[in-house]
């Protein structure tokens, strides 16, 4: 009896997962507007997406890494010297084509190198990213300095972060355009059923025949230029860039984003669809708190205990 009450609270939560996150979203929205009304006003609402676009747009592009259990713990450092190397491209008379082309190159090398650390050499994806969240950050530092560098009369660049085409912020159309592309290659090419293979079981992912070193390689790539277009966005919209940028904290808002869209740390099923999900609801919950004025500390260890909440009811449905 108890085995079988047990299949059936198994199978009704199974059935339930998909519009968990959802419903946690409008119960959250209506106690936080319950608590403070301004916070359903539209501005708010749409400062919501505009504060998550850069993690939303790291979070999809790491989504695939953390499909094959993997991480990408750099992402911090390569949003701060992609943005200063548009800055310096710009500066130097080269043009916004290939500043923006300087910039996505250098996220796509140095996710490159992780993935051939991680793929080629099987060192531990924590470690190897983590070791590259120093090393480019360091460089972040000697090249550009503690100093903001302001960007002048670089209208076309500006637009990209501040620019609107039918009322809708340029900056959520290419978050939305890069979600889709990204969506596209998990759903409509072979890469979606080897990422997930290799999560599940990547001896056997490689005994069937799948390129695995080469996808690793690519989706760290991937989550490198997710950085680095994140970085261009971000200097876009503040009119700088600085070392600086991409603080400590920032991959762990990304990783937690995954993680709430219901793709396991472990490695295995993701979904980019349920990663916005998930950067909406941690949105909600960052701006809610804020609007509340409750402390860092607390938001700290509320984000903490939710994504902990999230993994334990990921495992059981």
């Amino acid at each position: 009896m108890i085995a079988r009450w047990n299949l059936k609270s198994s199978a009704k939560l199974s059935k339930l997962a998909p519009y968990a996150l959802p419903l946690a979203i409008v119960f959250i929205v209506i106690m936080f507007s319950i608590a403070e009304p301004a916070f359903l006003k539209p501005e708010n609402l749409i400062g919501i997406i505009h504060q998550m676009n850069l993690i939303g747009i790291m979070a999809v592009a790491m989504t695939f890494v953390i499909m094959t259990g993997g991480v990408d713990l750099s992402v911090g450092p390569v949003l701060a010297i992609s943005g200063l190397t548009a800055f310096f491209a710009m500066d130097a008379g080269l043009g916004l084509p290939i500043a923006i082309a300087a910039a996505l190159g250098v996220g796509i090398l140095i996710g490159t190198i992780n993935g051939t650390l991680v793929a080629i050499f099987g060192l531990p994806p924590i470690i190897v990213t983590l070791a590259m969240l120093s090393i480019v950050r360091g460089l972040a530092l000697i090249w550009g300095g503690p100093e903001w560098h302001l960007i002048r009369d670089q209208d076309a660049f500006t637009f990209i972060g501040t620019g609107h085409i039918g009322g809708i912020s340029f900056s959520i159309i290419l978050l939305l355009v890069f979600a889709g592309a990204v969506m596209f290659v998990q759903k409509r090419t072979p890469i979606g059923l080897i990422v997930a293979g290799i999560g599940e079981n990547e001896r056997a992912a490689y005994l069937s025949g799948h390129r695995v070193r080469l996808t690793k390689i690519a989706i760290y790539g991937l989550s490198g230029m997710g950085a680095a277009l994140a970085g261009i966005v971000q200097s876009s919209q503040v009119h700088t860039s600085a070392a600086v940028y991409g603080e400590f904290g920032t991959e762990l808002d990304v990783i937690a984003a995954i993680v709430l869209g219901g793709t396991s740390l472990m490695g295995g099923n993701g979904s980019i669809g349920r990663t916005l999900i998930g950067v909406i609801f941690l949105g909600v919950i960052n701006n809610g708190m804020n609007i509340l004025n409750v402390t860092l500390d607390i938001q700290l260890i509320t984000k903490g205990v939710i994504i902990v909440l999230a993994m334990a009811l990921s495992e059981l449905t």
